[in-house]
């Protein structure tokens, strides 16, 4: 069966779990602390001394190449606190603070100090960087803020092998994000349901397919949605050597980690809370890498990266486009909600939402299926 539930599902969430400052703490602690979470690509740091960074729940982070190790480090000083850095990215000799040039190795441990006998006697042991966990996925890098995270291969067990594309037959070629005044779950929620596409993507993706060409698989940290698309750009995939399957993936990991793949295209994508009412979206586009040679092909391969480019972000600006009307409508509804089967993934979100943040739901009124009884349907 295509859909796991035949009836229509509970809304879990309550509209306060989309704008409240405590049960946003409460997220950052509970989910994103002990996610890993893809925040770059190994070529964006290809070279020794470069460095990227970011903001990660407000968390300032720091990820640099030492000599072709990648490391991770919170982004603070251990002499007087100050960012060791305020550049997004860079390339330096040296990893030396901002401030005063307190200067670091790979370890996290001081290596030079200006005037270092004033800081006589010297306690090496807490005059370190603190080390965050740094894992790639081919060439997908991410980041663990937490200690008891499982290692990032056992994290994306289900789609580990099937992202070893990453960096491999498919080439990084864009990063891009955008701020959005809502809360994350809005984004995160939008992602995970197909029942919107006729709506909000009558150009780009059309329509929603039959319940028979459809396919959700979902555990407790994981989903998946499986379809085959109408044909589109059959012409340049076979110019790249690629055969058509116009198969369509998308893997969610609780929280907020997205994976996609169409013919040609693989996209990994991460919305990260930035407030109770504000999150940050990114996505990294990957295209097919070929193994042609000569003008021909390289403009073929050209012309493919330009139409991956415009389409994603066509679908990025046309999601884009309702998230802010979900929040106003959230922070506002009397409404307890409801779930299709198109949109069980969001049932299965927000059911790990609540349990992984220690909340109580009520049940009492869903079927053993998860199905909300007839009875009720229209309550």
């Amino acid at each position: 069966m295509p859909f796991t539930h035949k009836e229509h599902l509970q809304h879990l969430l309550k509209p306060e779990h989309y704008s409240s400052e405590e049960h946003y703490r409460l997220e950052l602690e509970r989910l994103f602390w002990p996610a890993w979470h893809p925040i770059a690509t190994v070529g964006e740091l290809a070279e020794p001394g470069s460095f990227l960074s970011f903001d990660l729940m407000d968390t300032p982070i720091l990820v640099r190449n030492f000599d072709g190790e990648l490391r991770a480090f919170l982004n603070v000083c251990a002499h007087r606190h100050s960012l060791l850095t305020s550049q997004p990215k860079g390339k330096t000799e040296r990893l030396q603070c901002q401030y005063h040039g307190w200067e670091y190795g790979e370890d996290g441990r001081t290596r030079t100090i200006p005037d270092a006998k004033s800081f006589r006697p010297w306690d090496r042991e807490n005059s370190c960087l603190r080390t965050l966990r740094l894992e790639t996925c081919a060439d997908l890098v991410f980041i663990n803020l937490g200690n008891d995270a499982p290692p990032l291969r056992e994290w994306l067990a289900p789609v580990w092998d099937r992202w070893q594309e990453f960096g491999g037959d498919y080439e990084h070629i864009a990063t891009w994000e955008n701020d959005f005044a809502c809360n994350w779950k809005v984004v995160l929620e939008n992602s995970l349901e197909s029942y919107h596409v006729p709506i909000i993507h009558p150009d780009t993706f059309k329509e929603f397919p039959s319940s028979a060409n459809a396919w959700h698989e979902l555990e407790d940290f994981f989903t998946s949605y499986e379809t085959f698309l109408r044909p589109d750009n059959d012409e340049i995939l076979l110019k790249m050597g690629l055969k058509p399957t116009h198969e369509y993936w998308h893997w969610a990991f609780h929280p907020s980690t997205t994976g996609s793949t169409l013919d040609g295209i693989r996209m990994m994508q991460c919305v990260f809370p930035t407030g109770p009412r504000s999150c940050r979206y990114r996505s990294m586009l990957f295209t097919y890498r070929g193994n042609g040679s000569g003008r021909a092909f390289a403009a073929t391969r050209k012309e493919m990266q330009k139409q991956a480019l415009a389409f994603s972000h066509t679908i990025f600006d046309e999601d884009a486009t309702i998230y802010e009307g979900v929040q106003r409508g959230l922070e506002v509804s009397p409404h307890r909600g409801v779930i299709g089967t198109r949109e069980e993934r969001v049932f299965y979100f927000q059911k790990y939402v609540l349990e992984h943040c220690g909340l109580p739901y009520d049940l009492s009124t869903v079927g053993d299926d998860g199905a909300v009884p007839d009875a009720l349907a229209s309550s």
